[in-house]
């Protein structure tokens, strides 16, 4: 299985600077057929809409962080949490080898607008010759939600913010799950119950690094040679984990090579035999020590005619 390649903004200061406000507040492998089959007996009662789905392998809950209430220029953020079962996982943006990331869809009141997912730092799962990337345990994808003037909740205490969401849980078997969860927010009043899972979320996002004349990407043969300057420098010397963004490009299990030329961490990574996209950014998230930053590649001389591209990925 393969999914798209996705690419967002950084925003983990803004969550910080939301999440410290409300510190201030008082309240502070191919699916099998029997897989989809056991999934459809998973699905909750849609007559009885809730902020959670629970199924045999995760508790999936909806949440939000408004310390200030719903109004515009007023931070809101809305979350879905996963808590997964032992030895079950889900999938970060680009999924590694197979899987498939998390989806959310929205249905928000007219003047509120959501953004893409604020992906925490993921970590890596071996099976077999496969790499994937994604989360185990408890991890919090966190949203960013905008305010526009045409917001009008009038009178109303409260208002429904509804998401439908899917997912793919995957052990060694993998099975496809969704759900529909309503939650209802106070508009005047702070919504605050979450701040520690928000504050916690905001310190797992990758520290973007800027963009440096020593920065690039460049295609040599069968392999993307990188090259990254402004990371911190008490990594210099040490070995870092490479999550590409865009899946397709890059071997995911492959062996590299990595050295530091002064302070800039160098790397040369295997090009995927079949490579599905060729495209003029590459942003890699880099890791070590359970702390990430994000580096966003400009491919310098472009992607070479002689470097492998297959039509799709299997």
């Amino acid at each position: 299985m393969t999914c798209f390649p996705f690419h967002r903004a950084p925003i983990q200061t803004m969550l910080r600077s939301f999440v410290s406000a409300a510190a201030l507040l008082p309240a502070i492998a191919l699916l099998p057929m029997q897989a989809a089959a056991q999934f459809n007996l998973q699905k909750q009662d849609a007559s009885r809409p809730s902020n959670q789905v629970v199924t045999p392998h995760v508790r999936a809950e909806l949440v939000a962080h408004a310390p200030e209430g719903i109004a515009v220029g007023k931070p809101l953020w809305l979350g879905l949490t996963f808590a997964h079962q032992p030895e079950w996982h889900t999938y970060w943006t680009n999924p590694g080898d197979a899987g498939l990331p998390t989806e959310l869809a929205w249905r928000l009141p007219q003047g509120m607008e959501a953004g893409a997912i604020a992906w925490p730092l993921p970590r890596r799962f071996p099976l077999g010759k496969l790499v994937n990337y994604g989360y185990d345990g408890f991890v919090l994808l966190p949203v960013p939600v905008s305010i526009s003037s045409s917001f009008s909740p009038g009178q109303a205490a409260e208002v429904d913010v509804k998401l439908h969401a899917t997912w793919l849980m995957c052990r060694k078997e993998c099975i496809p799950e969704e759900g529909d969860f309503v939650l209802k927010l106070p508009v005047r009043a702070p919504t605050v119950a979450h701040a520690e899972a928000f504050a916690a979320a905001a310190k797992a996002m990758p520290q973007p690094l800027p963009n440096s004349a020593g920065s690039m990407a460049r295609v040599n043969g069968a392999h993307l040679e990188v090259e990254v300057a402004g990371l911190p420098t008490e990594l210099r010397g040490k070995d870092l984990e490479v999550f590409s963004e865009v899946p397709g490009v890059v071997e995911t299990a492959a062996l590299s090579s990595q050295r530091w030329q002064g302070k800039v961490w160098t790397a040369r990574l295997p090009l995927a035999a079949q490579r599905s996209a060729s495209p003029s950014r590459m942003p890699f998230v880099l890791a070590h020590g359970g702390k990430g930053w994000r580096a966003d590649l400009g491919m310098q001389g472009g992607w070479a005619s002689s470097a492998a591209q297959g039509t799709s990925r299997p």
